[in-house]
């Protein structure tokens, strides 16, 4: 990931698919969820197309859930999430994915995490026509009255990666 950071993708790709044969040969996954998350998000999403990156992102958020990682689980099952709404795959599909891992995130307790989805479940509801105001990163899937009142609580709280999603998604709509 430094090697990433640093711009150096050649080296990046190669150590990290390095990292990630090591892990699938080690016989415990505890840690595969962990460095999948950390390639992906950090190398991979950079040096390979998206499309590629989909199935292996949820086959570290399943090992996540075995293995007893839930956060990680979660936060490789948001990246699933963006993954899979960049890659034009079909609303309606993205969008069913988004209601069940959204259902498995609240079972194990990882609605934190998971608020960094619902700017996305919003522009997803925008795009396929079930808001009131299309335009506006607001309705069904913010969890409170308005998005200002959901951006008020994520400053109080210091969520930057929070404000910085409701942003991200809101110059999009």
């Amino acid at each position: 990931a430094l090697l990433s950071n640093d711009d150096d993708l050649h080296n990046a790709y190669k150590y990290g698919n390095f990292a990630l044969d090591i892990m699938r040969r080690m016989p415990t996954r505890e840690k595969y969820c962990r460095v999948s998350f950390f390639l992906f998000s950090g190398v991979f999403l950079r040096s390979n197309r998206m499309h590629s990156c989909l199935d292996t992102v949820f086959e570290a958020h399943r090992e996540g859930l075995k293995a007893g990682d839930v956060t990680c689980a979660t936060i490789c099952a948001t990246i699933y999430c963006n993954i899979a709404f960049r890659c034009k795959k079909k609303l309606a599909l993205v969008k069913k994915k988004l209601t069940d891992l959204g259902r498995e995130a609240k079972v194990y307790r990882q609605e934190s995490t998971w608020n960094l989805v619902y700017p996305l479940e919003q522009a997803i509801l925008n795009l396929m026509g079930h808001a009131e105001w299309p335009n506006l990163l607001d309705g069904d899937a913010i969890p409170v009255e308005n998005i200002d009142v959901w951006m008020a609580i994520a400053e109080g709280f210091k969520a930057d990666r929070l404000l910085c999603a409701m942003y991200y998604w809101q110059m999009l709509v």
